[in-house]
C-alpha cells in the first residue's frame, strides 16, 4: 500500500500545531548540546532500569551521520 499523502503532511498531522511549529523553525539546525546530553543521560538511565528488570538491551554502534554522504528515500534526499 502506498500513501498518497506527503511525509510532511503526515508528520504535521501527528505532531500538532506546537510540534509542527518547532519542526519548521528548527529543521536542519543542530540540537543544543545540553539537550543532546540530557537525552543521552535519559536513554542510559532507561537502559539501566530495563537491565535491572532482566531485559536484554542491545545498543547499536554510534553512527556518524555527517560522514555517511548522501542518502535518499522516495520522498527526499539529504546529506552529501
Amino acid at each position: 500500500m502506498h500513501c498518497s499523502c506527503s511525509c510532511a503532511c503526515v508528520t504535521q498531522a501527528k505532531t500538532g500545531p506546537a510540534g509542527w511549529k518547532w519542526i519548521t523553525e528548527n529543521a536542519g539546525k543542530p540540537h543544543d548540546e545540553q539537550v543532546v546530553q540530557k537525552a543521552a543521560e535519559e536513554v542510559e538511565e532507561f537502559c539501566r532500569v530495563l537491565k535491572f528488570e532482566g531485559v536484554t538491551v542491545h545498543r547499536p554502534e554510534p553512527v556518524r551521520w555527517d560522514q555517511l554522504g548522501t542518502f535518499r528515500t522516495p520522498y527526499f534526499e539529504d546529506g552529501g
